[in-house]
């Protein structure tokens, strides 16, 4: 089964995660990520552990160990065959911090209450 991916839009009409991403200037590393995002839109959670788990609520993270540094983007399934993309960040310490994490969970309150989205489509 095929997946849907949505960007989350913050009332700014702005994606965290697109935000996020422009950081990433390592092109190597960006295609490693989109490739897993693509992963994640074919199979839904149904990625081995190594490359999804629950965090909190409903929200998953997607895994991705590049070099030295760990990637993580934050998603959920809202309804059947719809992935929403929320956020993502550079992994330094052991623990979600607290502040990306409350960052996340507002933005999928957000989403959950006014439905802002924008179709992922990679070029």
């Amino acid at each position: 089964m095929t997946y849907i991916a949505y960007y989350y839009l913050k009332q700014s009409n702005r994606s965290p995660l697109e935000e996020y991403l422009e950081t990433i200037k390592d092109k190597p590393t960006l295609a490693k990520i989109y490739r897993l995002i693509c992963r994640l839109i074919e199979t839904g959670c149904n990625l081995p552990s190594e490359f999804s788990r629950p965090v909190i609520e409903k929200i998953y993270e997607l895994r991705l160990k590049t070099g030295n540094k760990q990637h993580r983007i934050f998603y959920f399934l809202p309804e059947k065959e719809k992935i929403i993309l929320l956020d993502g960040y550079t992994k330094k310490t052991q623990k979600i911090p607290k502040h990306i994490l409350k960052n996340t969970l507002n933005h999928y309150k957000d989403y959950l209450t006014n439905h802002n989205e924008k179709k992922f489509v990679i070029f």
